[in-house]
């Protein structure tokens, strides 16, 4: 009889020991799943407002300018760097209004601007949405609409986009140091696009290249698409 009270008592306090455990992991997979329906709100928000940058007419382009806007406000907040973005904005503005200039004259200034617009509204909501969610979760999302492999090749994409930013900069330094005629001022010649075109975008897709091969070498070796049922870290 005391053999058993013992046993009973110990259970009890085993159960009692495992309920905060017990607690703390719903609270987890709970917090989880609120992640996850953020996640497939921002993705959608996102499409939606890419979308919106080419159907929208002119007249209507400021409402989207101020939602971007408070995008940016937000990415700043969740510790985004906005300075390599910021970058490539003016850098793409000044080649595109540059060739328009180029190719049409002054009378068409107002056109180039417009089309830099869109381009910028166009790839700002990629931009927000790699800098604001986590890859496993726009992983989690896109592998309940796209087979697997290509949830992970969208994914991968989608976060590679601040990586980018980053490495071409640093080559445009790096050649900028050496020598090469690509600074702004020496890029108001268009004969020194060409410079640009080789000391920096060809080794910018190299690299770009070199790192596909290392992130399929890298799932490769994870056993990627080895099995039929997928999970995502740290909660599936």
């Amino acid at each position: 009889m005391m053999i058993h009270l013992k046993s009973a008592k110990r259970e009890k306090y085993t159960l009692t020991d495992l309920a905060p455990e017990k607690s703390a992991l719903n609270n987890a997979i709970l917090r989880s799943k609120q992640k996850l329906i953020l996640c497939s709100a921002a993705i959608a928000f996102s499409i939606v407002l890419s979308m919106s940058a080419f159907l929208v007419l002119q007249q209507h382009l400021g409402y989207l300018l101020l939602i971007n806007a408070c995008l940016l406000v937000h990415a700043w907040l969740c510790q985004a760097k906005l300075a390599p973005l910021i970058k490539l904005f003016i850098f793409q503005s000044l080649v595109t209004i540059g060739l328009y200039v180029l190719l049409y004259g002054q009378e068409r200034l107002f056109e180039a601007v417009i089309v830099v617009t869109r381009i910028i509204l166009v790839m700002l909501p990629s931009w927000w949405l790699a800098s604001t969610q986590s890859s496993h979760q726009i992983s989690q999302v896109l592998s309940l609409l796209l087979p697997t492999k290509w949830a992970f090749v969208v994914t991968t994409s989608i976060k590679v986009l601040p990586f980018i930013g980053q490495e071409a900069r640093d080559i445009y330094h790096i050649q900028c140091l050496r020598g090469a005629r690509i600074t702004p001022k020496a890029l108001m010649n268009p004969i020194n696009w060409y410079e640009l075109v080789k000391c920096v975008l060809f080794p910018l897709l190299i690299q770009l290249l070199s790192l596909s091969k290392h992130i399929a070498h890298s799932a490769n070796q994870r056993h990627f698409d080895k099995s039929s049922t997928h999970t995502h870290w740290p909660l599936n």
